[in-house]
C-alpha cells in the first residue's frame, strides 16, 4: 500500500509554523494508520490455515470387543476428537484431544509415503479376520477424499496407522479412567494404573510423554492411597528413561 502526500506551500501571517506543525503531526498519523494496517495484515496472513493440510479419520468397529466403536478425527494441527462405545452400554462417549506434534507427523507421513488419496490400492488382504473388527481409514485434502475399510492387511503403512490410531483411542479412554477415579474412586486407582502400565508394556499408548503429567500429579497427591502413589512414579521413572516404546515409529 503506498501513501502519496501533496504538500502545497500556503502563506498565513503569524500561523506559518503552526501549520508546519499541523501538516507534520496529520502526516505522522497516517503513516502509523498504514504501518499498523500492514502489521494486521501481516498477521492475519500468517495466522490463516494451511488449506491444502489434510485432515484424517479412523473408525474401528466390533460386537465382540470391550470397546465397539471407536471413531477419531483429526484436523491438520493435530486437534480432533475421540468418540467411543464400550462395555454393555450404548451410549457414545466422546473426548476432545491434540496430538503431539511427532504423532500427527507419523499419521501424514505413512499417508503421504502410501500415496494414499492417489492410489487405488485394495488394502484388504485374501484373508478374511472380520472376526477381529473392521477398520475404516479416511483423508481428506485441497477437496480430494479417500475412504477405505478392511479387516486384515498386510500393507505396512496401513497397519502402523492402525496400530496408531487404536494406541491414542487407548490412552486417551485410559486418561479418562484414570482422572474419573481421582475424582470419585481412589480405591479404584491402583488398578487403573495396573491397566496403563500392562498397555505401556504392549506398546498400546500412542503417546507415553503424554501421561507424565497425570502421573507426576498422583505421585504427588497426599490424598490419594499411598500404594498408587508409588506405583505412580515408579511409571513415571520408565516412561522417563524409555523404558516403553510406542506404535508411533520414528
Amino acid at each position: 500500500m503506498s501513501l502519496f502526500i501533496l504538500v502545497v506551500p500556503v502563506r498565513v501571517c503569524g500561523g506559518h509554523m503552526l501549520l508546519k506543525r499541523s501538516i507534520a503531526s496529520v502526516v505522522s498519523m497516517l503513516l502509523a494508520a498504514t504501518c499498523g494496517l500492514a502489521g494486521h495484515n501481516a498477521q492475519s496472513l500468517s495466522a490463516a490455515p494451511d488449506s491444502d493440510a489434510a485432515s484424517f479419520s479412523y473408525k474401528f468397529e466390533s460386537p465382540r470387543f470391550h470397546v465397539r466403536v471407536i471413531e477419531i478425527d483429526i484436523s491438520p494441527n493435530g486437534a480432533g476428537e475421540l468418540r467411543f462405545v464400550r462395555g454393555e452400554s450404548d451410549e457414545l462417549l466422546d473426548l476432545k484431544l491434540k496430538l503431539l506434534p511427532a504423532t500427527i507427523a507419523r499419521i501424514r507421513s505413512l499417508f503421504e509415503v502410501s500415496g494414499f488419496l492417489d492410489s487405488k490400492t485394495d488394502y484388504q488382504d485374501k484373508t478374511d479376520m472380520s472376526h477381529l473388527g473392521w477398520t475404516t481409514l479416511t483423508a481428506k485434502q485441497s477437496g480430494r477424499a479417500r475412504t477405505v475399510r478392511y479387516n486384515y492387511t498386510i500393507n505396512a503403512q496401513m497397519k502402523e496407522l492402525g496400530d496408531i490410531f487404536r494406541g491414542i483411542a487407548t490412552q486417551e479412554m485410559s486418561l479418562l479412567d484414570i482422572d474419573n477415579a481421582q475424582r470419585y474412586q481412589p480405591l479404584d486407582l491402583p488398578k487403573q494404573l495396573d491397566i496403563l502400565e500392562n498397555d505401556l508394556r504392549l506398546e498400546w499408548i500412542a503417546e507415553p510423554e503424554r501421561v507424565l503429567t497425570v502421573l507426576t500429579e498422583i505421585a504427588g497427591d497426599d490424598t490419594q492411597p499411598l500404594i498408587a502413589r508409588n506405583h505412580a512414579k515408579r511409571i513415571a521413572e520408565a516412561i522417563k528413561k524409555g523404558k516403553y516404546k510406542s506404535p508411533v515409529k520414528k
